[in-house]
Formats: C-alpha cells, structure tokens, sequence
C-alpha cells in the first residue's frame, strides 16, 4: 500500500472531530448574570443536542442553536467553579469542553459598597450594571431598603415595570413613608400609563380605565411622597418660616404657607422673598385680592425684584389693567431678564389671552433655558394643542407629569384639550371617548389636589355634555364649597342649575314647579357671584351653557402657573 493510499483511508476512516468553543476563558471573573454562547463544530455531522454542567450536576441542554447557557453568579458560591460543555452528534459521537471560573460578587465588601456602585452606574445610564450591583447588595443584606430602590430604578430605567414596581413596594413594605420609594412608584405607574396611551388597538373603555388607574396609583403615591416630606418638616418659626414655605408650596398646601408666611412679610414688608413667596401662595389658592395687596404693601415700602414684577403683571392682567401688566414685565426685563418667573407669566399671561404666536415665541425661549422643567413642559404641551399639533403635545404632557406627578394643572389641561376637541368629533363614539379621556384626566387632577375648584368645574362640564344633571349639580356646589372666591366654579355651577331646570320642567310635561323656581333662583344667585368674582369677563353674563363653561375654564378660569419663588 502507497503512503498516498494510507493517507487517502486514513481520512475516510477518522471518526469525526466535535469541537465546542465557548466565549470565555479559563480563569474568568464571573459576576451576576452570565450568559455562555457557544458552537460547535463536527465535521458535517448534525448535533443533536449539547449539555452545560455546573460542577457534576446538569443545568441545561439545548438541542438547536444558538446554544446559549446562563448562570446567575448569586445562585452560587464565591471561588472556583467549573463549567463543562457537553455535546452529541446524530453518529453518536461527543465532544466536551471544560472551562474553570471563579465566582466573585464582592460579598465580603459589604452591602454599602454595592449600594454606592449601583447609584453610580444609574448615574452613568447603565442600568443592567446597577441591577447586578442591586441584587448583590440585597444578597449581603436582605433588608436593604436602599437596595430594593437600586432595583426599582434600575428596572424602571429598562423598561420591566412589573419589577421595577415590585422592588418599589417591597420598600414601601418596610418603610411605608420612605419618599424616594413613593416617587418611584409615581414615575412607574406613570410610565405604565403611557405604555398604554403609546399601544395601537384595543378597546378604548378598556384603555382609559387602565390610563385612570395608572394615573390615580402614580398621584396618589407622589402625594403619599410629598406629605411625608412636609410631616417631617419641624414646625415653622419666624427664622425657618420661608423654607418650611418652600415645602408647603412644593405639597401644593398654599394655605399652610401662607399662614407660615403673614407673620414674617407682616414684620418685613420689604423682603422681596417673603412677599414673592406670600402672593405666589395666595394667587395658586385663588387670592388674588389678597396677593394684589401684598404686592401693593410690598412695593410701597420696599422694591420688587424681576420675580415681584412678574407677580404684579399676572395680577394685574386678570383685572383688566393691561398697561399696569405691560409695564410691571417691563419692570421686570430690566431687573432681570432670565428670571424663569418672570418668563413663566409672559407664558401665562399669553396662554389666558389667547395670543398663540406669542405664547409659541415665549415657550421656545422657555424651553431652551429650562426644558426639564414641569411648568415649562406644561406651557409647551398647551402651546402644542393649541395649534393641534398633537405628538408634540402628547411628548410635553408626558415631559410635565414625569416632571412632578402631581402637576395638577397639567392633568387640568390635558382634561380641556379632549373637550375641546368634542365639537370636531366625527360621531357620539368620538364624543364619548373624549368625555371619558377628559373625565380621566379631571378626576387625576382631583386625587392632586382634591380642593381644586377647576378639576371639579370640568367634570360639571362633562356631566352637563353627557345630561347627568344632578351630577353636575352636586360637582358644581362642590367647586364652590372648595373655593367660594372661584368664578369658574359659581359660573359652572349656574349652567348646572339651569340644565337642572330644564331637565325638572320637562318631567312635569312643561309645567312649572317649586323646584323648577327654586333651582332659577340658585341659578341667577351663581351667575351673579360669578359677575362679582370676574367682572371684566364675567359682569353681566347670562346663564351659561357648557361650551361658555369650557371656554371660560380655558382661559381666563385658569390659575396662574409659574415657577415658584426661590
């Protein structure tokens, strides 16, 4: 036989190679979560399958590629571990690829070191790392509050909400009042909301009672998240009277602030940020006559900064007085013309004017300068749905809740954009989407801020739309019992009052009746308190019907938004 020949047989006769590579290499560090891809190469033959042991024992198999086999490094023990990659061929042929790794989850450097870690990747948007340095951190201390929202956040920042809303609860398990928790668990459910605007298809009912529930669990916790914060507050005393404010306004509680707040501006009327910090709580609780005299008291016997001037030309503007409002943004531009305050009341000012050009010009300014700001966000999100540019706007109403949850004029906004669109609908199925998106959103703004003479003025509206006039009537007595001072409410609830009227005379086939006279009578007694409340909009309007309501709610029922007074 030839030496070609044996050579020839030779390689005829060679029983097949199984070759197994795997990405790793002997004496690599394995830390969290690790996943093996391997292939494997046997000279034409089919693989049917290919095994991955963990020591002796056998984890998995896998009988088409990509052959791919994980290993959770916290399921383990710190040191030595080898792996072992077996597999066959449809011949019955095997191949084995062992590989030796070492485990180490830092366990020894304790539960605060994986803590900072993970805060760090967060920081550095890498959230699947901060996940790994989460679990090690609970894995060392299993009751680790501040592990639990390393997880939270870091499933939050990937996307797997049901995780991340777990971690959350877990910590809110252990520290009911825990603020960080809270407002993790309002960003979550906030996100979910939006998932759920963002999906094609699907039953719209269905959709909107999912949007409400997401929407009211994300308040909710951010008001959980904000009292807390104010319930720890020590109690106010002349020295600490404008921080404890700060938190005040911060929760929305205008009427704590200002109570916190007299005694100081009462004893220094020329402390600009006393008095900006006083009128801006009366203005958000519809005092303005009452912020009209704090201005008044502040600016005889003191001088105005950029942010008081811009308190003035939003209080002036809602009286009628436009050249006094000119003139206190003139003021205003001289003293500083980047105070975000005084750029928010140009914002407004345009906004309850209906002057949109205007409004878009000062927005784009706003929104370079301070674009992660939930009031500017606010002023984008109305500028857009004024001009129907509806993916914008839906981006900015999302960029201003995320920005604070609780943002109850947002919701209010968001509630006033659907109704107006009612007038456009195609059809009763459209109207009746919008009346539920809008009672959604009205009724969100409620669990904000449940004395909020506007949110409860919209669901009149809506009621009033849908014929359930004893609602109404009920919602708008509400409104006025929230807020007596509030035009919109004594303007909402005399619509209400002569719907009601109609509705009673009717039933008794056109007939008059007690209750008939006796709702006519409330009805004129609103529309007369709303003409006192708003003489220069409303002096000498008739009973309105719910359009007059929305456009009325729209505009100049609106309360100032401003950044708050630093």
């Amino acid at each position: 036989m030839t030496a070609i020949t044996a050579a020839y047989l030779s390689i005829l006769f060679t029983p097949p190679k199984v070759e197994i590579s795997v990405d790793a290499k002997n004496g690599e560090i394995v830390t969290g979560e690790r996943a093996f891809r391997t292939t494997v190469a046997a000279d034409g033959q089919d693989v049917t399958q290919v095994e991955f042991y963990v020591g002796d024992e056998l984890r998995d198999s896998d009988t088409a590629t990509p052959y791919i086999f994980r290993i959770d490094s916290l399921a383990e023990t710190d040191g030595p571990l080898k792996l072992r990659f077996k597999a066959y061929t449809s011949d019955g042929k095997s191949g084995e690829k062992v590989l030796s790794v070492v485990i180490d989850n830092g366990l020894s450097k304790g539960a605060q070191f994986h803590i900072d870690q993970g805060e760090t990747y967060l920081r550095d948007g890498k959230p699947k790392e901060a996940l790994t340095s989460g679990r090690i951190a609970l894995k060392i201390d299993e009751k680790s509050i501040p592990a639990r929202i390393i997880l939270s956040r870091a499933n939050l920042a990937l996307g797997v909400f049901d995780q991340a809303q777990r971690f959350a609860e877990d910590a809110l398990a252990k520290d009911p009042t825990n603020v960080t928790a809270l407002d993790l668990l309002a960003g979550i459910n906030l996100r979910r909301s939006f998932a759920t605007i963002n999906r094609e298809g699907g039953d719209r009912a269905s959709t909107i009672l999912s949007i409400k529930s997401a929407l009211r669990q994300a308040v909710e916790a951010r008001r959980k998240s904000l009292d807390a914060t104010l319930d720890k507050q020590p109690a106010s005393t002349p020295e600490t009277a404008k921080q404890y404010a700060d938190v005040c306004i911060r929760a929305s509680r205008y009427s704590l602030a200002i109570q916190a707040l007299n005694p100081a501006f009462n004893a220094n009327t020329k402390d600009s940020s006393i008095a900006n910090r006083l009128a801006y709580a009366q203005i958000r609780s519809g005092r303005d006559a009452d912020a009209l005299r704090t201005m008044a008291a502040h600016k005889r016997y003191g001088t105005p900064d950029a942010y008081g001037y811009a308190l003035i030309a939003v209080l002036e503007d809602a009286i009628g007085t436009k050249a006094a409002s000119d003139e206190a943004i003139k003021q205003g531009l001289l003293s500083d013309p980047d105070d975000l305050g005084l750029k928010t009341a140009q914002a407004f000012i345009a906004l309850r004017n209906s002057r949109t050009s205007a409004l878009v010009g000062i927005v784009n300014d706003l929104n370079s300068v301070a674009g992660s700001r939930t009031e500017v966000a606010y002023y984008l999100f109305s500028a857009n749905s004024a001009l129907r540019r509806y993916e914008p706007a839906r981006k900015a109403f999302a960029d201003a809740v995320l920005a604070e949850p609780a943002n109850y004029d947002a919701y209010i906004e968001r509630a006033n954009a659907a109704l107006n669109l009612v007038a456009s609908a195609k059809d009763n199925t459209e109207k009746g989407f919008l009346y539920d998106t809008a009672r959604a959103y009205y009724e969100t703004a409620l669990v904000a801020r449940p004395e909020s003479a506007e949110a409860l003025s919209g669901l009149v509206i809506v009621d009033l739309y849908q014929g359930k006039t004893v609602e109404a009537v009920d919602l708008g007595e509400s409104a006025t019992r929230a807020d007596p001072g509030s035009a919109v409410a004594q303007f909402a609830l005399a619509g209400a009052y002569s719907k009601r009227v109609s509705e009673v005379t009717r039933a008794a086939n056109g007939a008059s009746s007690p209750e008939a006279v006796r709702l006519s009578g409330l009805a004129e007694a609103a529309i007369k308190a709303a003409g006192r409340l708003d003489e220069r909009n409303l002096g000498g309007h008739g009973i309105p019907r719910e359009a007059d309501i929305l456009k009325y709610l729209s505009t100049f029922g609106r309360v100032p938004v401003l950044t708050a007074p630093q």
